[in-house]
Order: C-alpha cells, then structure tokens, then sequence
C-alpha cells in the first residue's frame, strides 16, 4: 500500500436551486449561474417555494406569519374601544390574546365580541383562520410524505488505471438500511468549448458508464466510465478540465423499496474535485467478525495517490491535493 495518507477534500454538495435571496441562481458544483432576465415573482409558484425551504425557515415562515395575523386583527380589535366585552380598557394583550384564541376558534368564553363591529373582526378572522390552518396542514403533510432518498456520493471523482484502461470512477453509497430498486445512473460531462466559428458554447457529453443499471442498490456503487478515443475526456489534463471549465454531473434514480416510491440523488463535481492518478481506500473489510463483513463509511471520500507518473494515461498530469 501507498505510504502516503488519505487524501479528503471537502466539496460543496449539489444543491437545488433556492428561491428568495438566491432567485435565479443555480448551483453547479463550486460554481454558480446567475439568471437575468426571467419573469417577475409568480404567485402560483408560492406552493413550490415553501416546498424548497428548509425546516427551520419554514417553521420560521409560519411562525412570523402566525404573529403578525395575529397582531393584524388585535389592532382592528383595540383600534374600536367595546369590541371586546370583559376585556380591560386600553390594555393591548388582552385583545391580542382575543386574537389568538379566536384565530384558533378555541372561545373561552370569558371576552367575547361586545358589538357589531367586533363581530364583523371576529368573522373575518375566524374564515382567515380555517384558510390558514388548511394551507399549512396541507403544506406539512407535503413536505412529511414527499419521498426523500439518503443516497450519499463520494466527496470527489478520480481518474486512473482500471484493467488496464484509464477509468473516472466515482462512488455512491445507500445510507439507510433498505433497498433501492431498478435502480440506474447517468453522468455527463457539462464545458466550455470554441466551436469553428469563434464562438463559445457550453456542451454535454453522455459519459457511457460500464453499469448503468443494477436490479438491486443496497450498499454502495462505484460508477466507471472508461476513458477510450470516444470518451469526451480522451486526452484531457485537469489544467484543461479547469480552463474549460468542465462539471461532472451524476443522478442516481430508483424506486425506495419502504416508500414504494421514486428517489433521486444528484452530485455535480467541478474541475478541481476531479483528481488524476488517485483511487479510492478500499472500504469492504476482507476479514469477517463473526460472520459479519465490515462495510467502512469513515473511509468513503478517501483517496490515494497511485505513485504514477501519468505514463500510462492520455494526455494526463498528475494532481497536487492543496
């Protein structure tokens, strides 16, 4: 074995592209493009904007939202004095606590509407909040049963010898403990390139990968593509990976064998999270204990050095980690 040490680089993970302060922004490995020029705000799209929050955001969403209704109408309830039968004079917390209780239709019975045009407030605020709780309950049934896969994808992408024949190989590992059916991969290869008339266009390649498909994703999966005179990396050194700007895009795609459902998992890798004469650790024990083999997914992003001089591979140099 190599003496040298494992190499880890971290690398940002794939992301979906985010609305709000990042409108019109698409994450592309350590990369990101800017949209100008699209369509304004469209209110049909809320429903999907707070599908791509996060937790926490959402939760706050919800919670600012629920304050300032509530806020909203204890003003119209204090701003008329005898809204409120039983609640004291000039005194702010009382009608914000009508609010509450009467945006939850939970009605104590001790303050209740005290005139007209309490009654009208108190209507209005109990149809708001019937729409409310249903948006939000159905929003949150949404998120819970939307089908989410815990694929997880090697850190970075290598490129050496395999048989014999320059391979990129990637991993991808199945983090929970069921099964992952029908499931297949694709990659490509995204660049920048001067076509015959001077112009710069931006290509796909379809990487063909030696498996594409596996009946059965239970553990974990190395993803090849073998580097020949039809592979868009024949010839190719990572210095023209990074002046071409080149990514590497991965999905994986399978039906959860619990959920009964479609997953999908995506990773992209740009140029310098592409490294030359490396592979990965070897992470399935030979020995058993027991009768168990030991599957190690602290050595998953490892990589090593394979003490090539770049030789025996087209075109390619040797990476530096920094």
């Amino acid at each position: 074995m190599n003496q040298q040490g494992p190499v880890r680089i971290p690398v940002q993970k794939a992301a979906r592209p985010k609305v709000g302060s990042e409108r019109g922004v698409f994450q592309m490995g350590t990369s990101k493009i800017k949209r100008v020029g699209v369509a304004r705000w469209y209110w049909g799209d809320v429903y999907h904007w707070m599908l791509t929050l996060s937790w926490p955001n959402f939760f706050t969403l919800i919670g600012v939202s629920y304050l300032l209704t509530n806020l909203f109408f204890a003003a119209a309830f204090f701003a008329v004095p005898g809204s409120i039968a039983n609640a004291r004079p000039g005194y702010f917390p009382d009608a914000l606590f009508f609010s509450i209780e009467t945006l939850a239709t939970v009605g104590y019975g001790y303050m209740n509407p005290g005139s007209t045009y309490g009654h009208l407030v108190a209507s209005t605020e109990i149809l708001f909040g019937m729409v409310q709780i249903a948006v939000v309950t159905g929003l949150l049934f949404a998120r819970f049963s939307r089908p989410t896969s815990r694929i997880l994808f090697s850190d970075v992408a290598v490129i050496t010898p395999f048989n014999g024949v320059p391979t990129l190989m990637l991993r991808a590992g199945n983090e929970r403990g069921n099964l992952i059916l029908e499931a297949s991969v694709r990659a490509s290869l995204i660049r920048r390139e001067m076509t015959q008339e001077g112009q710069l266009f931006t290509r796909f390649y379809d990487l063909e990968l030696e498996r594409e498909t596996t009946g059965v994703f239970a553990l974990t999966w190395t993803i090849l593509h073998r580097i020949d005179e039809s592979s868009p990396l024949w010839g190719k050194t990572q210095d023209d990976l990074l002046r071409e700007a080149a990514t590497l895009s991965v999905l994986l795609t399978g039906t959860d064998d619990t959920l009964n459902d479609f997953v999908h998992a995506r990773q992209t890798y740009s140029a310098d999270h592409i490294f030359y004469n490396h592979h990965f650790a070897d992470i399935m024990s030979d020995k058993l204990e027991g009768n168990v083999r030991i599957l190690d997914y602290s050595k998953f992003h490892d990589i090593y050095p394979d003490g090539s001089d770049g030789g025996n591979m087209p075109g390619a140099a040797l990476a530096h980690p920094g």
